[in-house]
């Protein structure tokens, strides 16, 4: 029974493998041909095994004005709602939740509220230029300086998150 056991084996994996054999050309065989070409030099020659792609990127339209408004919004409360250095931490952090996208989660994850040097906003939101539909960066006036909070989201329709909030550099 061991042996027979042992040779099923053995049959099962030289079966396996002579299906990762690949098969040698032959002088009749004709070698595989792509139909895309390679990129070219300035030259106009093509560059040899050079990948190509011929998919375009399409840019990220600017944030609207209705989608700014919401991220400056978003942005605020975000400040507001971290900025409660006396709350215990897990209430703090189950504030902070429906606010964050999980990477802000798991980076805030821990935080100690006290140690938050930010008690409130002391000013109107401004988005830093390079916004998108679906990423930007807005800067809050805090009582402890400006903060800026990293805002995503997945499309121009989802609510923005935060992903990052930090003191501003500069």
């Amino acid at each position: 029974m061991t042996r027979a056991l042992v040779a099923v084996v053995y049959l099962t994996a030289a079966l396996a493998l002579t299906g990762c054999v690949g098969a040698t050309a032959s002088p009749t065989m004709a070698p595989a041909t792509s139909s895309t070409s390679a990129p070219s030099t300035p030259s106009g020659t093509a560059v040899p095994g050079a990948p190509t792609d011929d998919a375009s990127v399409l840019p990220v339209p600017e944030a609207g004005k209705d989608s700014r408004a919401a991220a400056i919004t978003t942005a605020e409360k975000v400040i507001a709602t971290f900025g409660q250095p006396t709350l215990d931490a897990t209430t703090w952090m189950n504030n902070l939740y429906p606010l964050l996208t999980q990477a802000g989660a798991a980076a805030y994850e821990g935080t100690d509220p006290a140690q938050v040097p930010v008690q409130q906003v002391t000013g109107a939101g401004i988005i830093l230029d390079g916004s998108t539909e679906v990423a930007l960066i807005v800067q809050v006036p805090t009582d402890a300086g400006p903060y800026t909070v990293s805002l995503s989201r997945p499309g121009a329709s989802a609510p923005w998150l935060a992903d990052r909030i930090r003191p501003a550099q500069g």
